[in-house]
Order: C-alpha cells, then sequence, then structure tokens
C-alpha cells in the first residue's frame, strides 16, 4: 500500500498546484481590472487627453495607457501561473521581453515627430522672433502668423490660406521676420 499512498500524495501535490495557479490567475485578472479603472480614473482626473490635444495628440491617451498598464498586469499573471505550474522557460521570458520592447519602439516612433517639434517650440519661444501677428517668410511660405502652437505654427498666407507649419522647419530654413 506505500505505492498507493505515493500516488494519492502525487495527486494531492499536483492538486494543490493547479488550485493556487487558479488563484493566482484570478487574483491578477482582478488586480489588472481594477488596475485599468484606477488608472483611467486618474489619467482623465489630470486630463490628460484635454492636454495633450493642446500639443496635436488626438488620440484618446487615457484609455490607451490605462489598457497598456492592465495589459502588463496580465502579462506578469501569467507568467506567474505558468511558473506556478513549472513550465516557465527562458522561451517565455523571451517572448515577454519581445513584446515588451515592440511596445517600446512602437510608442518612441510614435514619438520622433513631437519631441523635436516641441523642442523647437521651446527654442522659437526663448529667441522670441516667431510670434502672433508677425509677417514672416520661410522657404516658399509668406504669411503672418495666427498661432504657435507646442508642435507646430498656424500662419495665414496672402491667399487667405491657413498652413501649418511645423516648429523644427523654423530652426531649419532661413527665416525673415517682419514687424
Amino acid at each position: 500500500m506505500v505505492g498507493g499512498t505515493a500516488v494519492v500524495e502525487a495527486a494531492q501535490s499536483y492538486f494543490y498546484t493547479i488550485i493556487v495557479g487558479i488563484v493566482i490567475l484570478l487574483i491578477g485578472f482582478a488586480l489588472g481590472v481594477i488596475a485599468k479603472k484606477l488608472v483611467h480614473r486618474i489619467l482623465r482626473e489630470i486630463e490628460l487627453n484635454k492636454t495633450l490635444s493642446k500639443v496635436g495628440i488626438t488620440h484618446n491617451m487615457e484609455s490607451w495607457i490605462s489598457s497598456l498598464v492592465s495589459f502588463l498586469i496580465y502579462l506578469i499573471t501569467i507568467v506567474f501561473f505558468l511558473n506556478q505550474l513549472g513550465i516557465t522557460s527562458i522561451v517565455l521570458y523571451l517572448i515577454v521581453g519581445g513584446i515588451l520592447m515592440l511596445v517600446i519602439l512602437t510608442f518612441l516612433v510614435g514619438l520622433k515627430d513631437v519631441i523635436p517639434n516641441f523642442f523647437a517650440w521651446i527654442i522659437l519661444q526663448k529667441k522670441g522672433k516667431v510670434q502672433e501677428g508677425k509677417r514672416i517668410e520661410i522657404r516658399e511660405i509668406s504669411g503672418v502668423i495666427e498661432k504657435v502652437g507646442f508642435l507646430e505654427t498656424e500662419i495665414r498666407t496672402d491667399n487667405d490660406d491657413l498652413l501649418y507649419v511645423p516648429n523644427t522647419l523654423f530652426l531649419k530654413s532661413k527665416l525673415k521676420v517682419k514687424h
């Protein structure tokens, strides 16, 4: 009967491992849902979308960031679950690392135009040459500055067209400012 008790103990051990794994999944998914709602509420309170719309980012970043936080919690939960079952391996860590790298690279590529234009706006503000109401000539563009934004400047041409010029263009090109 010694062999029978070993089988029962092994079955109990596997059962315990599976139950703990299921508890880990339930707690992790619940934390993911709670974190998503909490992060979304915090970002809505600080009016992130409204602030970002002023700099030209019109995507619903509050929802996007809160979803990203919940997905990261789900991913970590799945890793803990697989680790509890003894299935975690170097391949899983490579897949997780690849996914995180893809998310980071996608975010950085999305910012490739935003960051230089924002820094150009800061430089333009310090120099004080590009201001609303001034007449300007830059490359083939000639007109009156209507608005200087964080990422772009609105110029009203002589033909009454409204052009949106990236702020980096003012640093890269020769500029004539008339009062």
